[in-house]
């Protein structure tokens, strides 16, 4: 996994930006608007868990899922490792004060990667999954790629004008970011943003705090 993300930030042949440097504009989104606890979070798609840990430094309870076994480098006694797959809703009837959505949900349903299945519209479901498990009052955190609306399987989807939309259906808007990147990454315009023509290894980026419609 590590690898097949690294590809995507080699600087090309022909000079045109790469991802490079994404992840510090999501993760530093993402731990700045953490809550504090106590409380409980999900950090769906958790990878490294970065952010479980941080979360858990913040005094949450912390569950971290991924489809394939989570990395983790350390223990917690406020984190607990799952290894599941969203859409067979193994949370139950749980519900959470935190969700973080950190580059995750474009995947979902892209086989070939991260160990999903092929499933059309799993995004938009792995949505409802989640919104199903954010506490009334709680919030989701999400970070996903943004631009003219494409799918480039199995590494990732890009939400633009279409999808988007559709993916934040059933969710309010607190707070949005958008990022692009010519020479370094820099806060861009929503329409900007989403005019971006992404690839297999670029797009803009669409950060977002999330609460839950009735």
């Amino acid at each position: 996994m590590a690898a097949d993300a690294a590809s995507q930030r080699v600087q090309p042949a022909d000079g045109r930006p790469t991802l490079q440097g994404d992840r510090w504009v999501e993760w530093s989104f993402c731990f700045a608007r953490l809550a504090d606890g106590p409380g409980t979070t999900l950090d769906f798609g958790a990878d490294i868990g970065f952010l479980s840990l941080a979360a858990a430094q913040r005094g949450h309870d912390v569950i971290a899922l991924d489809r394939i076994p989570p990395a983790l480098d350390y223990k917690h006694p406020r984190i607990a490792p799952l290894r599941a797959d969203i859409l067979d809703r193994p949370l139950g009837d749980r519900r959470f004060d935190q969700i973080i959505n950190c580059s995750s949900v474009e995947h979902v349903g892209l086989a070939g990667r991260y160990g999903s299945s092929e499933a059309h519209d799993g995004d938009l479901e792995a949505m409802g999954v989640l919104r199903e498990a954010l506490a009334d009052d709680g919030r989701m955190i999400l970070t996903v790629p943004v631009g003219r609306d494409a799918v480039f399987s199995p590494l990732h989807r890009i939400y633009g004008a279409d999808r988007l939309p559709r993916l934040l259906e059933g969710y309010a808007i607190a707070e949005e970011q958008y990022w692009a990147k010519a020479a370094a990454w820099a806060p861009a315009g929503r329409h900007d943003a989403l005019a971006v023509t992404g690839s297999q290894s670029f797009y803009a980026l669409g950060l977002f705090v999330l609460t839950r419609r009735p």
